[in-house]
């Protein structure tokens, strides 16, 4: 349902679906704007006392969706697998809420992998600029309590990652809508590719400029009005024409040298301030001005968490902590960052409809020697390892090379694995290729457990 004002919501009969972060963000959002016709729905049991508001939890909460106005459903859940399709012209979302107004300032990134460093990195070079610019993550805090759109707080760009799960069902208008890639991805919440890649590719028709990958240009054959972009080992171009040098504007060979692992995310920002130049500016002085504050920002950034962050040496052993890595093109992108170094890689699957082929390949070529395989990654990596026990080490030959491999669903288990066959001087990586579910409730849950047992056993 497309939203035009806050007025829209007002005066209904609103369903708040989902009760989880984003859903008591949303329930203290329509407070503020004074609506008490509210029900909440959730599958599980809310503890919460005083809460004020009707509620219908268990198996039962979505049985009468048709009696509500408005349907403001969270972003992790499906539609396409609770029967939601049918209610589409009365669901909504934070994400439709907050775009409503203000589309015309924000710059979406979407793609599968590396959103977060490239959003980060475009946010602190506009603030360098002294551009009053907003970033907004997918994930850690709702739209709705980063923005105070109820008071019209005022900002020149909003810098926004956007998740598939995001995307679906909205109709925006944005400034820059920028994709670079687009891999199988969050199949068991999309049901099929289709569902994945037109959730992606569901906001370019109304966005005033469109930054695209070149290897997505057959996916978006009907589309109009789009700068398709490509890069080789030291250019980027604009299809049919040269595009920019990013070697001879960012000639620092030592500031390179730290960011080659992260060059793609560099030349897509530059595409990016390119789209802001033609509306901004017209002296090619300021465009260079705008290069010089990305390197300032590229100078002072941080590492995110959780990616590729080098956290600890323990028996002059490096663990690097990778645990936001959720596909198969995550961790492979990892393993070439630091090539030969890395020996023990922890790995885990949950069926997103991932193929494992290319990172078994990759971690053959690099020479990985040891893996730790949680459930049920064995199975789906390394062709059938059900037979074996968990906890047992063992031996596995796969096309003639010879794995050391851990089936566990023991972080500690797993930790010390690691220290008992990684050398002095090498590496233990932990970088997913998968979603961690199952185990763990989300990666933060696992990365505390990592850092823990890696600790503990250190001095053993």
């Amino acid at each position: 349902m497309k939203i035009n004002s806050l007025n829209d919501l007002k005066n209904k009969k609103i369903a708040i679906l989902g009760y989880w972060l984003e859903g008591k963000s949303t329930l203290s959002f329509l407070m503020k704007l004074w609506i008490k016709d509210i029900t909440i729905l959730d599958k599980k049991e809310i503890n919460e006392k005083n809460l004020n508001f009707n509620y219908i939890t268990w198996e039962n909460y979505l049985d009468n969706l048709s009696s509500f106005d408005l349907i403001i459903k969270a972003p992790w859940i499906s539609p396409y697998q609770n029967n939601l399709e049918k209610f589409y012209e009365k669901t909504t979302t934070q994400t439709e809420i907050f775009t409503s107004l203000y589309s015309w300032k924000i710059i979406w990134i979407t793609w599968t992998k590396w959103k977060s460093t490239t959003s980060t990195i475009l946010y602190l070079a506009l603030q360098n600029a002294w551009y009053k610019v907003k970033l907004v993550w997918n994930i850690w805090t709702p739209v709705l309590d980063e923005i105070d759109i109820i008071n019209g707080e005022k900002y020149d760009y909003i810098v926004y990652e956007m998740s598939s799960y995001m995307l679906e069902w909205i109709d925006p208008n944005l400034y820059i809508w920028f994709i670079n890639n687009i891999y199988n991805c969050h199949l068991d919440w999309h049901n099929w590719m289709w569902n994945y890649s037109h959730a992606k590719l569901n906001i370019i028709k109304k966005s005033k400029h469109k930054v695209v990958n070149i290897e997505l240009k057959q996916m978006l054959s009907n589309s109009e009005n789009i700068e398709f972009f490509w890069d080789s080992t030291n250019y980027l171009y604009k299809e049919k024409s040269f595009f920019v040098d990013w070697k001879k504007i960012l000639n620092d060979e030592w500031f390179l040298l730290q960011w080659d692992h992260n060059k793609l995310n560099i030349v897509w920002i530059i595409a990016i301030l390119k789209q802001i130049k033609k509306d901004k500016f017209c002296s090619p002085w300021i465009f260079s001005r705008l290069i010089n504050w990305l390197k300032n920002s590229l100078e002072s950034f941080k590492w995110l968490p959780h990616r590729l962050e080098e956290i600890w040496i323990y028996k002059n052993i490096l663990f690097i902590d990778d645990a936001i890595a959720t596909t198969p093109e995550s961790t492979i992108a990892a393993i070439k960052t630091y090539e030969h170094k890395i020996w023990t890689l922890f790995l885990w699957w949950y069926d997103y409809g991932f193929e494992f082929d290319e990172l078994v390949k990759t971690i053959k070529k690099y020479g990985i020697k040891n893996l730790v395989l949680f459930p049920e990654s064995g199975e789906k990596i390394l062709w059938d390892l059900s037979s074996f026990n968990y906890d047992n080490e063992f031996k596995f030959n796969h096309d003639w090379y010879e794995f050391n491999i851990l089936k566990t669903r023991s972080m500690e288990q797993a930790i010390i694995f690691a220290y008992k066959n990684t050398p002095e001087w090498k590496i233990c990586l932990l970088s997913n290729a998968s979603a961690s579910y199952g185990l763990w409730s989300w990666y933060i849950e696992k990365w505390n457990q990592f850092q823990e047992f890696a600790k503990k056993h250190s001095n053993n």
